[in-house]
């Protein structure tokens, strides 16, 4: 059920509806957006909130959580602590670089479009600049908390596990499960449309999801898309092992990268790209799975 709709300071990107999962639980689900903006969940709890994850835009957080909770605790993983030491800074660099090559694409593009298309590409001009703004300015802030495998939170009648159960979007995904409330919360190891594997480990990634798949759940909050159920899961188990033994299985021929895409994308299509279009042009499969590909190409080959 819908609750209600928020858009952060920062304006369309940053918008969510904040939907009810289960007694307490919320998805704060993110609107597709230019730059892209990730799910959060929200656990109530006698003595506060447990947040998982704080959207991806800056100013989707910034203003909420640490004027409402300025000596909040954040927990992860020791390997993710890690890699927000040795990339995090990087990647928050990298993007100052880069997005202001897609901003003078942007104006170019606007230059050359037709009236009908300049509305959109104006939109997308202004959030790209707003997020370049943003980007320049932020200062990250590190766990505070950090745990090896499984760490567990009790909060009188709730308990909350936070479990390390193998690679998969990275070499430290952290999944959190509420086993009273039949809830699992992903993070990007699941989303409602083709996942990004740039930093991810493709053939990990299925086993891990099978890790997950022995728990006792109906609900999951992904890190991208709606709530869903079991089904999603089976179905984005199967296309991450089908994509990389068909990756595989053409590698092994001698085939180049330019051929498997072809012949993976091909062999994949029929069962795989209208469940993975359920947000139409956004995200396109066909672009993912050329990524996926070309990630997976990289390390079986």
């Amino acid at each position: 059920m819908d609750c209600c709709a928020h858009e952060g300071p920062g304006g369309g990107d940053a918008r969510f509806d904040i939907k009810k999962v289960a007694d307490g639980v919320y998805a704060a689900v993110a609107s597709p957006a230019y730059k892209v903006n990730c799910n959060t969940a929200i656990i109530e709890n006698a003595d506060g909130v447990v947040v998982v994850d704080t959207h991806s835009k800056p100013s989707a957080a910034k203003e909420a959580y640490p004027a409402a909770y300025p000596d909040a605790e954040i927990v992860t993983n020791q390997i993710t602590r890690e890699a927000m030491l040795k990339k995090g800074l990087k990647r928050i660099q990298d993007h100052v670089r880069q997005v202001p090559g897609e901003i003078a694409k942007l104006k170019a593009d606007i230059q050359a479009a037709s009236p009908a298309q300049r509305g959109k590409l104006e939109a997308e001009l202004r959030l790209a600049e707003s997020y370049l703004g943003e980007v320049r300015a932020l200062k990250p802030t590190l766990p505070t908390i950090a745990f090896e495998k499984t760490m567990k939170l009790y909060r009188r009648d709730r308990e909350i596990h936070l479990l390390h159960l193998g690679r998969a979007h990275t070499e430290g995904d952290v999944f959190v499960y509420l086993p009273q409330e039949k809830v699992v919360i992903t993070g990007d190891a699941m989303i409602g449309w083709t996942p990004y594997m740039g930093d991810g480990y493709p053939e990990d990634w299925a086993g891990t999801l099978d890790n997950l798949a022995q728990l006792d759940f109906t609900h999951i909050i992904m890190g991208h898309g709606d709530v869903t159920g079991r089904e999603w899961l089976n179905t984005f188990r199967s296309y991450v092992h089908d994509m990389v033994e068909a990756v595989r299985h053409e590698a092994a021929t001698g085939a180049t990268l330019d051929e498997v895409k072809q012949r993976v994308t091909a062999k994949l299509a029929p069962r795989y790209e209208k469940p993975f279009s359920a947000y139409g042009d956004y995200r396109p499969w066909r672009t993912g799975v050329l990524a996926n590909v070309e990630r997976t190409f990289a390390m079986v080959s």
